[in-house]
């Protein structure tokens, strides 16, 4: 890997202790990775959890992956934001996304389809970037959010924040790169990224000429172990069953577009019929070759290599819920 590329991980203290995850951090800021993405579900907030992950690292870029779209307002989110572009002096990346209907429905009370999903994104988007600017923020073209006369206070603007979009479906591609300055794939295949490449395009094609003149970057989360031994293909395999098969439909298409939609059947049958290592063992060691990485050390760098050769810019090493500690280690120095 030479010096210039780069190379992401993502952190949670909702699946490692607090005390772990800054060992792993302090051990993540004198190697080869250069960010570092946080997700949010229903526990930690992301946004605190960056705030004291910053206090181990004085390299890694930080962002947010991602926080949704419906639980702050965008100004309460520009706020927060600037907050921590400023505590990290400028490391700072805002990860944003949908969510999806089960979460924003059943735990913050929000009716997911209204308005159009991709309506509130492109607003969401919209105003987050005229408060960046620092100037006065006058907002009435859209049908959600309706901002008048106030400007961001406190911080030297513009502020350089990027903004990242998590994006599945091919609309909401588009508008990842006509708005966003970056692209997270939730998973991701060899054939995934060049698939996508008329997608972004049709985007970049609609982007501001004033917008920042900079790489548009593609950070796909990779399920990834650096061992070839059954438990670490278990760990990835029970990972993406949950997905598929407990987190409504839209992972479930997403392996249904990769190709595997038989499979995909089974395995959500199978655990809605309460059998959950069934559903497990019923993922094939090849939806592990296509979507995910697990192997040997070497085998886990050379697959990394192969997906910056087609496309992506800021791979993403997840591992799998329940990674034992010194699986997490193995991984992170298969990159050394």
């Amino acid at each position: 890997m030479s010096t210039t590329e780069k190379l992401g991980f993502t952190l949670s203290y909702d699946y490692l202790q607090p005390s772990l995850c800054r060992d792993l951090i302090v051990l993540l800021d004198d190697t080869k990775f250069t960010h570092l993405f946080i997700p949010e579900t229903w526990g930690y907030d992301a946004f605190t959890q960056i705030a004291s992950m910053s206090r181990y690292t004085s390299k890694l870029i930080l962002g947010t992956g991602i926080v949704n779209l419906f639980s702050r307002s965008p100004a309460t989110l520009g706020q927060t934001a600037a907050s921590l572009h400023e505590l990290t002096e400028g490391r700072f990346i805002l990860g944003l996304g949908l969510s999806g209907p089960i979460v924003i429905q059943d735990w913050h009370g929000f009716d997911y389809y209204q308005p159009n999903p991709m309506q509130r994104t492109r607003e969401y988007l919209e105003v987050l970037r005229l408060i960046f600017s620092g100037e006065r923020v006058n907002y009435n073209s859209g049908k959600l959010i309706s901002l008048k006369g106030f400007k961001i206070r406190s911080f030297e603007t513009p502020l350089g924040i990027p903004l990242y979009l998590a994006a599945m479906g091919f609309k909401n591609i588009q508008l990842a790169s006509e708005l966003a300055d970056g692209w997270f794939p939730i998973w991701t295949s060899f054939t995934e990224i060049p698939s996508q490449k008329q997608h972004l395009e049709q985007g970049m094609a609609k982007r501001d000429p004033t917008l920042p003149k900079k790489e548009f970057e593609i950070a796909p989360y990779i399920l990834t172990c650096a061992s070839n031994t059954e438990k670490a293909k278990y760990l990835i395999k029970r990972h993406l069953t949950y997905y598929i098969a407990g987190m409504g439909t839209f992972y479930f298409n997403i392996a249904k577009r990769f190709g595997f939609e038989d499979e995909a059947k089974k395995i959500r049958a199978a655990f809605q019929a309460g059998d959950r290592e069934l559903a497990t063992k019923l993922v094939s060691d090849e939806m592990l070759k296509r979507v995910t990485v697990v192997g040997t050390p070497e085998y886990v760098v050379s697959r990394y290599d192969e997906f910056r050769r087609r496309g992506t810019t800021i791979p993403v090493v997840m591992l799998p819920y329940n990674c034992p500690p010194g699986l997490a280690m193995d991984t992170i120095n298969a990159f050394q």
